[in-house]
């Protein structure tokens, strides 16, 4: 899995980069086939108050996830994302769980289809 954090307008320190690494590495964990991870963070400043725009950009085989959350604190905004990361990965990997499942037979309505012949 590789990762390409990236800031617009101002430079990350490396304890952030290594703070998001490490945060967001636990994905890996939901979903096997995560391939890449791209972080992307961009302050604003909206009337006299600064916020933080975090958004992940997960590329797997079939569909990308995409996600973006807000915060005050960059620390934060990473941590809001890798938490609704892992509930779409969830999600995700139940869905093709029960897809798979749906797919195969009913072994024991086979075994009754078996037993009549």
């Amino acid at each position: 899995m590789k990762f390409r954090i990236e800031s617009t307008g101002y430079k990350l320190s490396p304890s952030l980069k290594e703070f998001a690494t490490r945060k967001l590495s636990t994905l890996n964990r939901y979903y096997k086939d995560i391939q890449e991870i791209e972080v992307t963070l961009h302050y604003e400043t909206k009337a006299a108050k600064g916020e933080v725009n975090c958004i992940l950009n997960i590329r797997m085989p079939g569909k990308d996830e995409y996600i973006k959350t807000k915060s005050v604190i960059f620390e934060d905004a990473i941590l809001k994302a890798a938490e609704t990361a892992k509930r779409r990965l969830r999600i995700r990997k139940t869905q093709l769980e029960k897809a798979r499942r749906l797919k195969t037979p009913n072994r024991k309505v086979l075994a009754k289809k078996m037993a009549k012949k």
